[in-house]
């Protein structure tokens, strides 16, 4: 199961343990009646969901919109699906130096897979990665396999397999440059964050 749909399915167990738990106390050990146990495990299981699910971390970040919301989760959703698609075919190959270019590619994947994950208002500003390089790198990745399992070695089908060799370079670069932006943003944000800090000290506006 991907990991964002995962934490989501185990938060809703353990939730509901715990609101099971809490009207067996209610209504067996301190005899409250048995509605108004019921009431009270369900509210706390409503507030729990609202403050502590996985999901709404969307909520808390600022990410109101409800149709942001689905489309952000389809898109981390896909992200993952597509992620492990490029795993399977990565495992695949033959060649040691594609195979060890394709483990740098996944790599870098997985580390701005959750990056976004766990910064999901941030979504919306690399949605390119989803719905472009993503499907780019499967189509090529695919390509280059079932290529390389025909055995044919005419000069037109080696001239498009080293070129294709040749463009996971080029995505491991760009990949690169990707994640190194959002730590920038990151870095950028924190250095504002310090600087009025220390202005508010200076000021001793606090």
């Amino acid at each position: 199961m991907l990991t964002y749909r995962r934490n989501i399915v185990i938060f809703d167990v353990l939730n509901t343990l715990i609101a099971i738990i809490i009207f067996i106390v209610l209504f067996s050990v301190l005899n409250m009646e048995i509605i108004v146990s019921g009431i009270l495990a369900l509210l706390i299981y409503i507030g729990s969901s609202l403050l502590f699910a996985p999901n709404n971390k969307l909520v808390l970040l600022g990410i109101k919109d409800s149709n942001k919301q689905k489309e952000y989760m389809e898109l981390l959703d896909n992200g993952y699906e597509t992620y492990e698609k490029i795993i399977k075919l990565k495992n695949q190959l033959s060649k040691p130096k594609i195979k060890e270019k394709c483990n740098g590619m996944v790599n870098q994947i997985a580390k701005i897979l959750k990056y976004l994950e766990k910064h999901p208002n941030k979504i919306g500003a690399n949605k390119k990665f989803f719905t472009y390089y993503l499907e780019t790198i499967l189509k090529i990745v695919n390509s280059y396999y079932d290529l390389s399992m025909q055995n044919v070695h005419s000069k037109e089908i080696e001239e498009v397999m080293n070129k294709a060799e040749g463009s996971l370079d080029l995505i491991n670069k760009s990949l690169d440059e990707q994640f190194s932006k959002m730590l920038q943003n990151d870095a950028l944000d924190l250095d504002t964050e310090i600087d009025l800090l220390n202005n508010s000290i200076k000021m001793k506006d606090f």
